[in-house]
Order: structure tokens, then C-alpha cells, then sequence
């Protein structure tokens, strides 16, 4: 069975064509704005991307993927969720900001709460963004690549002039705010001009989201929890510095992620939709086989050209991320055939065993950060999320329905089993 129809190629390229503007513009000038500010300030604006990315978790409440679900399979009936849940996602967003604020405030300089109000602003307006979702569902994407690529490409010329012009360091929050708030209020608008839904409210959305999502939201906080803790945990045993570097690591090493969430996200709406078992398990296993192939291209490509890339845009003060780089590309290959995974978990609606795993692999994650940092250094933090990682690919996950995920991953080997388990 060919996975990849015409419709789901296009989509595919046209996140991919985002992304890669994306990234590479990041690229461009955060490593400018990188320099311009050094490792131990650029590390305050990591610093406050990683708080900001456990309020996200909790807005969207682990209902993310079962919004993209519905949407997949009834585009009315998802777009009532999404618009009946939209007041219950600014609650949530408020209650989890307000006390992160004023520890800012209290407790961190004045450049760290500037950069925490600009986070907490972009987060506001990425966890209000249902269009993202509507339009990947829908397999409508190039909609969501045009309108972020001018997004920015507006905030990206803002930074660039906030360094030329030597601006203090606090107007950089402006261009944080504007990579959020564009590319949301244009796709809100071609939606509106396209349909005639209005908002709503409705209680028993509001129930559902809180009901469904409470099954996932504690994998979701462990799933942040888990990728994020090398960065928390660098900074209580390091210092912004090191955060700095380290995130230097991440925009090279992992960034290319979204090649494998874009071909993933393209594929899926198809597997959600298919209804016979055997069918769906060998779908997943030729997706798993296209994500090995694509990464292992890229990781190849990181150890040919990775510290010629940190030389030539981050400079002699990010040297020590060059040997961090490979080591977070093999930990995205394994993030890449993970979130795969994670999917088809809930296309199997395991959620329970979704949220157990997670916080297995949350409270594992926890220790293995902070020996290895402790220990090692920044190359232990880049160690930590590739164990991290490959723990939650395999050990975690072979537990569900006598080794499903295992036989699936191994599929040659158990084609003749995994038609009698899909019978069964």
C-alpha cells in the first residue's frame, strides 16, 4: 500500500517549505542576535521558551491530537470543538501565566521578565491558533507555510534591525511577539472570509476537552517535561551560559524536525482514517522506515558540515556545541519514529496507557538529566536526550498489547502475527 497520495505528498511539501524557511531564517538571525547578545543573555531567552512551553502543554490540555483527529474525520464537527473550547483554552492560558510572571518578576533581572512577557504573549497567540490545526487536517497546509513564512519574514527583518541599529536588548522582545501574532491574525482572517461558523461555547465541548484531555495531559506535561528537563536542569546546575550553548546545539542538531513532522502529520490524517487493523499497522511500519531513511541523510550531514555551520554563525563562543550536535540529530531520529508511535497509540485510543508510559518516562527522565549533566557536563546533556528518547521509542512502549509497538516496529519479522492480532 503506497502511503503518500498525491494530496498528501503536496501537504507534506508545503510544511516542509515552511519549516525550512522557517529554520533557516532562524538560523540566520538568531545566530546575529546570538552574538549580539552572548551566551549567557541569549540563554535568558531559552530559558523562557522552556517555561512557557509547559503553559502551552497545559492550554491544550493533551487535546491537541484529538482536535486533529476529529477535524480528520468530520471537519464540522472538529471545527465546533475547536471553536467551543477557545474560551476554555484563555482560562487555562491565564490561570498557568499569571504566577510565572510574578516569579519573573520577584526572582529573575529585568531582561529575563521583558523576555518572559514576549514568550508569554507568542505562547498566548500559538495556543489560540486552531487554523494550524484545521488547515493540517484538512491537508491544507500551504495556507499555514505561506502566512508563517511572511510572519517571519516580518519579525526576522524587525530583530535584524534591532541588532544593526544596536538597540537595547530588551526591544528584541518585540520581533518574539510578531513570529506569533502575524501568521494567527492572517490565518484567522482567510478562515473567517471561508466560513460562516461563528464562536461557541458549549458546555459539553468544555466537559469532553477536560474529560478526553485529562487521560493525555499528564503524558503531554511529561512529554515537555522530559524534553525540556536538560535545559531546567542546566541552568540549576550550570548557568544560562551553558543554556545558551546547549540551545545553540538544539537549533542545529534538532531543528530539521520538522522534515519528519511534516511527512508524519501529512500521513497520518490517512492512517486515522483507515479502519482495517493489518492495513493501519503496515502503514506505520513503511512511515517508520521513510522517517529512518530521511534522518539518517540528515545525520550524515550534520557530522560532514556541523562545526564548519557553528564557526560560521555563532562564532568562537559556541565552539562547544559542535560536539553536541550529532549526538541531539540520532536523539531526533529517535523522537521522529516516537511521536509515530505516540500517534498510533491514539489512533488505538490507549490513552491510558499514553499517560502511564509518560510519566514513566518523566520520572526516569528526571535522574538520567541530572547524573549526566552533574557528571558530564553540556555533553551529558546532549547524552540525557538521546537515552531519553530512545527509552520512550522502545522500552516504554513495548509494554502495550503484548509488544504491538515492537512487532510493528520489527514488521518483516511478524507480518504473520500482526495479521492474526488485527483479527482478533
Amino acid at each position: 500500500m503506497n502511503i503518500f497520495s498525491k494530496k498528501i505528498l503536496s501537504n507534506s511539501l508545503w510544511m516542509m517549505v515552511e519549516k525550512c524557511v522557517s529554520i533557516f531564517g532562524l538560523i540566520f538571525v538568531t545566530s546575529y542576535v546570538a552574538k549580539y547578545l552572548g551566551p549567557t543573555n541569549f540563554g535568558k531567552i531559552a530559558f523562557t521558551a522552556t517555561l512557557f512551553g509547559f503553559v502551552q502543554t497545559l492550554t491544550w490540555f493533551g487535546n491537541q491530537e484529538i482536535l486533529f483527529k476529529r477535524v480528520s474525520r468530520n471537519p464540522n464537527s472538529g471545527l465546533r470543538y475547536l471553536f467551543g473550547t477557545q474560551n476554555l483554552r484563555k482560562i487555562l492560558f491565564l490561570t498557568c501565566t499569571v504566577p510565572i510572571l510574578l516569579g519573573l518578576y520577584y526572582y529573575s533581572d529585568f531582561l529575563t521578565l521583558i523576555f518572559g512577557i514576549a514568550t508569554a504573549l507568542a505562547a498566548y497567540f500559538v495556543t489560540q491558533d486552531i487554523y494550524t490545526i484545521y488547515n493540517n487536517a484538512v491537508l491544507h497546509s500551504y495556507i499555514n507555510a505561506i502566512v508563517n513564512v511572511i510572519g517571519l519574514g516580518v519579525a526576522l527583518i524587525v530583530r535584524y534591525l534591532i541588532v544593526f541599529l544596536e538597540l537595547d536588548y530588551v526591544f528584541l522582545g518585540i520581533p518574539i511577539v510578531l513570529t506569533a501574532l502575524i501568521p494567527y491574525l492572517i490565518k484567522k482572517y482567510i478562515f473567517n472570509r471561508n466560513q460562516q461558523l461563528n464562536s461557541i461555547s458549549l458546555k459539553t465541548y468544555r466537559k469532553y476537552y477536560l474529560g478526553a484531555g485529562s487521560a493525555l495531559v499528564l503524558s503531554a506535561l511529561a512529554v515537555t517535561l522530559y524534553t525540556q528537563v536538560t535545559s531546567l536542569m542546566l541552568v540549576a546546575l550550570t548557568s544560562t551560559r551553558e543554556l545558551g550553548i546547549y540551545a545553540v546545539a538544539v537549533t542545529l542538531g534538532m531543528s530539521w524536525a520538522f522534515i519528519n513532522t511534516s511527512i508524519i502529520t501529512s500521513v497520518l490524517s490517512r492512517i486515522y482514517q483507515e479502519k482495517n487493523k493489518y492495513q493501519s499497522y503496515m502503514m506505520v511500519a513503511k512511515l517508520n522506515t521513510v522517517i529512518i531513511l530521511v534522518s539518517l541523510g540528515v545525520v550524515f550531514i550534520l557530522v560532514v558540515v556541523g562545526q564548519w555551520l557553528v564557526n560560521i554563525f555563532y562564532g568562537n563562543a559556541y565552539l562547544e556545541a559542535y560536539k553536541l550536535i550529532v549526538i541531539l540529530g540520532v536523539a531526533t531520529l529517535c523522537s521522529g519514529l516516537g511521536t509515530i508511535s505516540a500517534r498510533f497509540l491514539i489512533k488505538e485510543e490507549g490513552y491510558s496507557y499514553i499517560s502511564k508510559k509518560m510519566m514513566c518516562v518523566a520520572l526516569s527522565a528526571l535522574p538520567i538529566s541530572y547524573l549526566m549533566i552533574y557528571n558530564f557536563g553540556l555533553i551529558g546533556a546532549a547524552y540525557s536526550v538521546l537515552l531519553i528518547e530512545l527509552l520512550s521509542l522502545t522500552l516504554f512502549n513495548y509494554f502495550y498489547k503484548n509488544g504491538l509497538l515492537f512487532k510493528i516496529h520489527f514488521f518483516p519479522f511478524f507480518k504473520n502475527s500482526l495479521k492474526s492480532q488485527s483479527l482478533g
